[in-house]
């Protein structure tokens, strides 16, 4: 529950603020002073290219005429090489209509939820464009799962909703070249469900275009949904540092004030439950009301789930017509007015030659020639400064050695043949510690080199980090036995052994995972998990190197797995020190970007590393002469052959590749045994 509890925390005390300073704006001057840098850090939140877009050209694929209305299939370029499958529906007669953008959720818009609202909207004199998202049973699918593809590119500063929003956006672009639309209004709506709802959203935040929005059956805030029920939403609610910067659901919804906006709900939503959504409302109601437009804020809930109901789009085009065509009813459309057709009768065929995938591999390789870190003493305070910065660090995780002893409580202490173990928790903060295990021989070791006490009696010591777990390098005499007479300190960071965050129900679902919903929150704290983790090994090694049996000159820093990288982000942070010993460490964090799938933990990111710093230039830098890699491994967990590793690391580094497990593990001893 720790790792759990300390982000949840982080994330309320955060988006307390920001609810605390709206609930006191008592003008739209005072709201307007918070609202724009609020606007500046969500428009941040996206890479430039989003705001650089070239002129847009289309071509169209199939017309179908339905009777009371007409579909026109259509292609364009929402970046280049990506394809937007639109499809437009438009009235029966030929005319110039206002145009209505409708995001697609996580299906397809073949979907009856979304055929259906957008005849409706058609009927009633619109002309709508749905159009699939990325990653999911659409027509572009293939390498934009954005719970993995989409992940990848908080490493390269390329927010996964970056590609939901731009489509959208470049849908207005679209709009705007077509001569039957009329824009005499000054833009479009646009409405959408699920996540085609917080599409719409952002997108109205970035584009002033969007003259009226209605999202719909996607809004509670973070709390009810992610802080107390533990839903694994996407990583496009999870911008980086929206969360820290206070921004939760109700401020996206008050931001758009006072432009006309309809919130859409379901009394039976699993998921979106419409009591926080009514509590949302009357929240960013407050804020219409300073402006004295809360008319243009509104609330529809109708009797069904997690969809877009036809009477929930008869509402939406009551609220179209107030901005698009004043006085004019809607039509009392009925069901049975209405058909879902064949979903073949909608397909485009995009291209799915770019994606997720290639765009976040093509931006990795861009930056990796592009970024300069400097070496050498600048290096070295170059990369102290970006580890601070992408890793969220505080004051408070760099520890005095004097408050060391005073964290530490002794759980057990056993004797164990030649060994001696010693459990211990270290406390962190008020609320986290780190559990770890010491070990060292009763009885000295026999011709062991580089192990023994010096002339002193004091040992060398090692700070070991796995990502299996504290104890895994102990069973059935493992290699951390094998150490001579170094004292060996194990310890399970956030998330490792111990501190695994315990499964919740919401993970039943395929895409729901408690970790991967605890990455998301930790990057939208601007506090990664990777960040606590170092951390963790930075109070555990300020212990470790006070303990009066420890040589200070030889000490040496170890991991395994993931617990290697997180060793190779605290080795900047610690001063100098003896030996790094990695096994079976990410090689690098470009990697991830250039093959898909990975096998590594998703909460291994680190937001925007790329954009700065690589593993290799840790190691470049670190502040140890003796540095060994064993085993480097790619994004698949795959053993990199020696030249491949040789040629992006340091000459400083030994590097073993592709060894057997045994032949890992003598590596490793003799690595640090080594003189």
């Amino acid at each position: 529950m720790q790792l759990r509890e300390e982000i949840a925390e982080r994330c309320r005390r955060q988006l307390k603020k920001l609810a605390d300073a709206r609930s006191r704006a008592a003008s739209s001057e005072e709201w307007e002073c918070l609202r724009r840098p609020l606007l500046d850090v969500i428009r941040a939140a996206f890479p430039t290219f989003m705001y650089d877009r070239g002129p847009l050209t289309s071509r169209v694929v199939s017309r179908h005429n339905f009777g009371d209305y007409r579909v026109e299939n259509v292609i364009f370029e929402s970046y280049p090489g990506w394809e937007v499958n639109g499809t437009v529906y438009l009235p029966a007669q030929p005319g110039r209509y206002p145009g209505v953008v409708c995001p697609t959720g996580h299906s397809c818009k073949t979907g009856e939820s979304y055929q259906i609202s957008a005849q409706t909207f058609a009927l009633n004199g619109y002309a709508a464009i749905s159009f699939d998202p990325p990653g999911v049973a659409g027509e572009i699918g293939h390498m934009n799962d954005h719970f993995t593809n989409g992940l990848i590119g908080y490493l390269t500063g390329i927010w996964s909703n970056t590609h939901f929003v731009l489509d959208a956006i470049r849908c207005i672009d679209y709009l705007e070249t077509r001569d039957d639309i009329d824009f005499s209004s000054g833009g479009v709506a646009m409405t959408g469900v699920s996540g085609g709802g917080a599409t719409t959203i952002y997108a109205s935040l970035l584009d002033d275009r969007i003259r009226f929005l209605a999202p719909v059956c996607c809004l509670n805030e973070h709390e009810s949904l992610h802080l107390t029920d533990w839903y694994t939403s996407c990583p496009e609610q999870f911008a980086t540092g929206l969360i820290a910067h206070g921004i939760d659901f109700t401020d996206l919804i008050a931001l758009q004030a006072p432009k006309p906006c309809l919130i859409v709900g379901g009394r039976e939503d699993d998921l979106f439950d419409y009591r926080n959504t009514q509590r949302l409302y009357h929240d960013a109601a407050d804020v219409y009301r300073l402006y004295g437009r809360e008319s243009e804020l509104g609330l529809f809930l109708d009797d069904c789930g997690h969809a877009y109901s036809l009477n929930m789009a008869n509402e939406v085009v009551r609220w179209m017509n107030r901005v698009f065509k004043p006085g004019v009813q809607p039509l009392p459309l009925r069901l049975e007015n209405l058909s879902v057709q064949k979903p073949e009768l909608l397909h485009c065929h995009p291209s799915n030659e770019v994606n997720m995938y290639t765009i976040n591999r093509d931006e990795g390789r861009r930056l990796f020639n592009s970024r300069a870190v400097p070496v050498g003493e600048a290096g070295s305070t170059y990369l102290k400064e970006r580890l601070r910065q992408t890793l969220g660090l505080e004051h408070a995780d760099f520890p005095r050695e004097a408050d060391a002893s005073s964290r530490v409580r002794v759980q057990e202490q056993k004797p164990t043949g030649a060994y001696q173990f010693r459990a211990v928790s270290l406390r962190t903060t008020f609320e986290s510690e780190v559990p770890g295990l010491m070990l060292r021989r009763t009885r000295p070791s026999s011709g062991v080199v580089g192990a023994s006490a010096d002339a002193s009696g004091r040992l060398p010591a090692v700070l070991m980090i796995d990502e299996a777990g504290k104890w895994d390098g102990f069973r059935s005499f493992g290699p951390l036995t094998a150490l001579g007479d170094a004292l060996v300190y194990s310890i399970d960071v956030s998330g490792f052994g111990e501190l695994a965050p315990r499964p919740v129900w919401h993970d039943v679902a395929p895409w729901c995972d408690i970790e991967r919903v605890l990455t998301y929150l930790s990057v939208a704290a601007d506090r990664p998990i990777m960040g606590l983790r170092v951390r963790d090994a930075l109070h555990a090694w300020q212990y470790m190197r006070g303990l009066p049996e420890v040589d200070p000159n030889r000490l040496i820093l170890a991991g395994k797995g993931l617990g290697a990288t997180v060793a190779l982000l605290t080795s900047l942070l610690i001063g100098p020190f003896h030996k790094l010993v990695l096994w079976d460490s990410l090689l690098n964090y470009q990697a991830l970007t250039e093959e898909f799938p990975f096998a590594w933990k998703q909460s291994v990111v680190v937001p925007d590393i790329l954009l700065h710093y690589d593993l290799q230039d840790l190691l470049r830098n670190a502040p140890c002469s003796n540095k060994t890699v064993i085993n480097p491994l790619n994004a698949a967990r795959e053993f990199v052959d020696l030249t491949h590793a040789s040629a992006l690391y340091p000459e400083d580094v030994q590097i073993f590749a592709g060894l057997e497990e045994s032949r890992a593990r003598d590596a490793f001893v003799q690595a640090i045994l080594a003189e």
